[in-house]
């Protein structure tokens, strides 16, 4: 009996424990604003969307290597989706060399699928209930691997009228996503206001994405692209703009920048796209000029331009009076160095966003590491 009567009072004690703990625990998260959450000490991500230099065979791993510990998360181009909404792998072996890499240094793998530049079919796909089960089914197919933390969706140049069926099938994706605790993020084009004058971007509610999703990447470049007269990719008083329009739709915490690190290429037979270590081989081979644009009337610019010329035929010595310089060929370029980069962290500083994405590394400035460190 005595014994019983022991076994009675220690259980009762346990109990008495245990509401004890229950009465002095913290209230419940779900009670705390959100928005109003401190992020001054939240870790940011950097991440970064990853691609072969000019589509040629250099593995990624090869060059995220030197900087591999700068970053949180890592997105390489892995899958393009097929019409019936299947998914093809873009380049199995080095994403397998990649996902190994990032592991071994306790990195996010979230790949990128991508819609390449045909969005009539994923339109049709996603309005398409059958279709678009098919899809999510092979998308999460993707991210049930162990050594996957999720997936991004690229699907660009959709029409306004996507707007309605995007959102649901990313709020579908997300939930199916979420219940199997992987990370859903998704890559829109910048905005700086609801009925923003950019057709392309109609189809992307901000709003309604960043409630389905755990990252908004927003791609802040291309103010001024390929097909336009040269200009500043993207000033720093334009992305602050973007960023400050996407805090008041999105939670701070799930906007991630996108920072471009490439430029143009203006002059010849077509424009083209230029990374920072061909600018300076241009520069260098061509005796080229190059000014840094801190500002301009609107505000902070950040980015670079550098002037040079091709000659079109051969020299001749002009100390000849019967020399006649050749025609040349006049470029300019706009490009952006680690100070741009300074520049585009610091509005995510400001702005207590969830951090950044770069595209792409391999051929930037190397100073950008030491202001990402």
């Amino acid at each position: 009996m005595a014994r019983r009567n022991w076994k009675r009072t220690l259980a009762l004690i346990w109990s008495i424990l245990a509401l004890l703990t229950l009465v002095a625990a913290d209230p419940p998260l779900a009670d705390e604003p959100v928005m109003e959450t401190d992020l001054s000490a939240v870790p940011r991500v950097i991440a970064a969307w990853l691609r072969s230099p000019y589509g040629g065979p250099t593995p990624l791993a090869v060059i995220i290597a030197p900087r591999i510990t700068t970053y949180s998360h890592l997105s390489a181009f892995s899958y393009t989706v097929e019409r019936d909404g299947s998914l093809i792998a873009s380049n199995p072996v080095s994403d397998a060399v990649l996902i190994d890499y990032a592991r071994a240094n306790n990195i996010r793998v979230i790949p990128t699928i991508s819609s390449t530049w045909d969005s009539r079919h994923i339109l049709q796909m996603m309005s398409d209930p059958t279709i678009r089960t098919r899809h999510i089914e092979a998308l999460l197919r993707v991210a049930r691997s162990p050594l996957i933390d999720g997936i991004d969706i690229d699907y660009e140049n959709l029409p306004p009228e996507a707007r309605q069926p995007f959102t649901e099938f990313i709020t579908a994706l997300g939930t199916r996503l979420h219940r199997e605790g992987k990370v859903l993020s998704v890559t829109v084009p910048p905005k700086i206001r609801n009925d923003d004058a950019c057709v392309v971007c109609r189809f992307a509610d901000y709003a309604a994405l960043g409630h389905s999703v755990d990252q908004v990447r927003i791609m802040a470049y291309e103010y001024h692209g390929r097909t336009g007269a040269p200009g500043a990719n993207a000033p720093i008083w334009w992305m602050r703009q973007v960023a400050e329009y996407a805090a008041t739709q999105i939670p701070r915490e799930k906007i991630i920048l996108g920072v471009h690190l490439y430029g143009y290429d203006w002059g010849g037979k077509e424009t083209r796209a230029i990374w920072w270590n061909d600018v300076m081989d241009l520069k260098n081979r061509y005796a080229g000029s190059v000014r840094y644009v801190e500002a301009d009337a609107r505000g902070i610019v950040g980015e670079s331009e550098l002037t040079y010329a091709i000659p079109l035929g051969r020299a001749c010595a002009r100390s000849k009076p019967e020399c006649v310089p050749p025609p040349e060929e006049k470029h300019t370029v706009w490009f952006v160095d680690a100070r741009y980069v300074a520049a585009a962290w610091q509005i995510v500083q400001d702005y207590k966003l969830g951090g950044i994405v770069l595209w792409r590394p391999g051929g930037e400035d190397p100073e950008i590491w030491n202001v990402l460190k």
